[in-house]
């Protein structure tokens, strides 16, 4: 049995889009930037939220990367150059290493740290409104810029 399913205007949103990638790259690089933006923002409140903020160094420390025209998509990163990063966002284990002496200087488990992850809260508190704010960017610019 086959379903066909046919989604009407989707072709058209589909297309619109390419068209506002090759006619107007620089709105494409602003609102990436702005969206990227607003990311930083969302973890680093969560990260306060959350009460993991010591020093400001891990809140603070995350940045994006300018967007860039890759493999024929516009893309950009959020990044944190704090080497324990990773550490906070997934948990980790506690080890205690004893004395070579003592135990011949094996590794003792002390148990696991719950991850706190600020970065993929803030990326679902992102998403909660990308499509609708993406979708009100694309009929403004076309509004403002095209002839329907």
């Amino acid at each position: 049995m086959d379903i066909k399913v046919e989604v009407k205007g989707a072709d058209g949103f589909k297309r619109a889009i390419k068209e506002i990638e090759k006619k107007f790259p620089d709105e494409v690089i602003k609102i990436l930037d702005e969206k990227a933006t607003q990311l930083e923002g969302y973890i680093k409140d969560n990260s306060e939220t959350q009460g993991i903020v010591n020093s400001g160094k891990l809140a603070e420390s995350y940045k994006h990367t300018p967007p860039q025209k890759k493999s024929g998509e516009f893309a950009t990163t959020v990044d944190s150059n704090v080497p324990y990063a990773h550490l906070i966002e997934e948990g980790h284990e506690l080890v205690l290493y004893s004395p070579k002496k003592k135990n011949h200087g094996k590794a003792h488990r002390l148990g696991r740290v719950k991850g706190f992850f600020p970065v993929e809260n803030g990326i679902d508190k992102l998403n909660d409104t990308y499509d609708e704010d993406i979708r009100k960017w694309v009929y403004d610019l076309l509004d403002k810029n095209l002839n329907w």
